[in-house]
């Protein structure tokens, strides 16, 4: 069996795929170009996303997808639209594939990864480094959380 994770976001959407040994089958970032995409973009931005895990699920027999619970500031409000979008057409997708969804907020992937809630995203990278024996810290920070929330949906079983 194979658990996904998912971190969505606006231009840069993480996600990581493990099988039940935990090796990693595929995890990186879906990312976009542009760094104010228009509402055509976005739609566009969509589209792409959803046709790239419709193929993922096409390949492999996932059991069970873990996606980032969201929190949105003041700051960047402007966003929220699209990330929920992208959220619920996720949901939706994996919903229809009676695939189970579980959701978890960073304060949780911290706190079961370094014991610590408010740990900085160094060390939570690090700790996944060594954790899936990687040479190197994953480039961004939503890859390294995706190969956790992927390990925390294989422990939900």
């Amino acid at each position: 069996m194979y658990y996904l994770w998912i971190d969505p976001w606006v231009r840069k959407l993480g996600y990581a795929l493990i099988d039940d040994d935990l090796k990693i089958i595929d995890a990186g970032i879906l990312l976009q170009d542009k760094k104010s995409p228009t509402r055509e973009d976005q739609f566009q931005r969509a589209n792409q996303i959803l046709e790239f895990f419709e193929k993922l699920l096409k390949k492999y027999p996932i059991e069970k997808v873990a996606i980032e619970k969201l929190f949105f500031t003041d700051y960047n409000q402007s966003n929220a639209e699209f990330v929920y979008a992208i959220r619920w057409a996720l949901m939706m997708l994996f919903l229809r594939k009676n695939i189970s969804v579980l959701e978890y907020t960073p304060i949780e992937l911290k706190k079961f990864i370094t014991w610590n809630g408010k740990a900085d995203k160094m060390l939570v990278q690090k700790t996944i480094r060594r954790f899936y024996n990687l040479q190197d810290i994953p480039e961004y920070n939503d890859a390294a959380d995706a190969l956790w929330f992927a390990y925390l949906a294989k422990l939900r079983k």
